[in-house]
């Protein structure tokens, strides 16, 4: 558990965030979430480098509809000493404003807190992305930026008034918006924030389409991941990163990936983003949205979702502890 003094505003209230979090796939589809609560033996090595469980709020209530079957899940989780996340939206097209997203939300988080969920933060998921991509909002003069900022501190508030013991930090897509706009965009939300007397932002997260420096031809790489980061830093914000495997579900190569698409592509990425710069998020990320891998456990398959997170945490977690401690 890493622990930050934030001085951004001159706030001094501790934040605390995990090192290491899992996000298995969650669509209603798929099993992983239930899988892995319910046969925690089948993950044993993989447990202790786990600070806590990402969960889509909506999926979660969607596989576990029974509220006894929610509430012993909860338990085991409780049992397990492994506090849950929950990825929720901040703007969405579906709502279309940060009351409403809000109010949209609320009984599902209710629900998974009165079945006994431990959940320590709230994760956006892409405000900003939102009102530009999929409300389409003009980009021109910031408007959409302006929007979605005025829009996320809203929901913002009201989460802080209602749930203040539940971090939340915001999620946005690179190199979908540049080095440049991503740091205006945090200065932007952090100053509404500020306005409103609202603690800012726990954590910033970086979902990273990193076959795009190649395939779109664009002029962001990893270095530009590697400023937001810096940029974090120089104002006390946790830094966090999603590894996934951002070529698993690219059409272009449908009929080769499987399994092992998924643990060559955040293997990939884990070291691309080491090797050009040494980059080093403050917590790491393994989440998947894309149906795979299809094989969750056990751990001791190295292609499955469990399997390729204990080689991750293997290979890339105890190097960075033994780099942070070396004196």
């Amino acid at each position: 558990m890493i622990v930050f003094q934030p001085s951004y505003f001159g706030l001094a209230q501790e934040t605390k965030i995990p090192r290491f979090v899992l996000g298995p796939p969650g669509n209603p589809e798929l099993t992983a979430y239930r899988q892995m609560i319910e046969q925690p033996e089948q993950w044993e090595k993989l447990r202790p480098h786990v600070g806590a469980m990402l969960f889509h709020a909506g999926w979660l209530c969607e596989q576990f509809p029974d509220d006894d079957d929610l509430k012993a899940a909860m338990e085991k989780l409780r049992n397990l000493n492994m506090p849950i996340e929950l990825e929720v939206g901040a703007l969405k097209e579906w709502a279309k404003s940060g009351k409403a997203t809000y109010r949209a939300q609320t009984k599902e988080w209710n629900r998974i807190l009165r079945c006994g969920g431990n959940v320590i933060s709230f994760a956006m998921d892409e405000p900003f992305v939102s009102s530009r991509e999929y409300m389409k909002i003009s980009s021109e003069n910031n408007e959409d930026m302006e929007f979605a900022a005025e829009e996320t501190a809203l929901f913002m508030e009201l989460v802080r008034e209602n749930y203040p013991d539940i971090m939340i930090g915001d999620i946005e897509a690179f190199p979908f918006f540049s080095a440049d706009e991503m740091i205006k965009w945090i200065d932007l939300l952090q100053s509404k924030l500020k306005a409103k007397g609202v603690k800012p932002l726990d954590f910033f997260r970086v979902d990273t389409n990193w076959p795009n420096f190649v395939v779109a031809n664009t002029e962001e790489t990893w270095h530009g991941l590697k400023r937001i980061e810096e940029y974090c830093r120089s104002i006390d914000l946790p830094f966090s990163v999603i590894y996934w495997a951002a070529d698993y579900a690219n059409p272009q190569f449908e009929g080769y990936y499987d399994d092992r698409t998924w643990y060559v592509g955040i293997m990939r990425m884990a070291y691309d983003y080491n090797i050009w710069n040494e980059g080093c998020p403050d917590q790491f990320i393994i989440e998947s949205w894309v149906g795979g891998p299809v094989k969750t456990l056990p751990e001791s398959d190295p292609f499955s979702f469990t399997g390729s997170a204990l080689d991750f945490a293997e290979r890339f977690l105890k190097k960075q502890e033994k780099n942070t401690s070396a004196p």
